[in-house]
């Protein structure tokens, strides 16, 4: 079972992104808290993606300093 591992700063809006590009997603899920950096964000997301053995990408578009959340899925 594959998995992948992202950030973003709109959980919904980033699922829903996913579900469109990847129909089997399933066990979607925010892991850890929230971050104040995007710097802080995309170490989580590196963490984890190393921790689960997730496919993950540096992080897209969206401002250094915002609420951030580390998401994950199955697929």
């Amino acid at each position: 079972m594959a998995c992948q591992v992202g950030i973003t700063t709109d959980l919904a809006r980033r699922k829903r992104e996913w579900e469109r590009a990847r129909p089997g997603l399933r066990n979607w899920q925010q892991i850890g808290g929230s971050h104040s950096t995007k710097s802080s964000a995309q170490a989580a997301e590196d963490r984890y993606a190393n921790l689960y053995g997730c496919n993950s990408g540096s992080g897209g578009g969206g401002r250094e300093y915002d609420t951030w959340y580390v998401y994950k899925f199955d697929y």
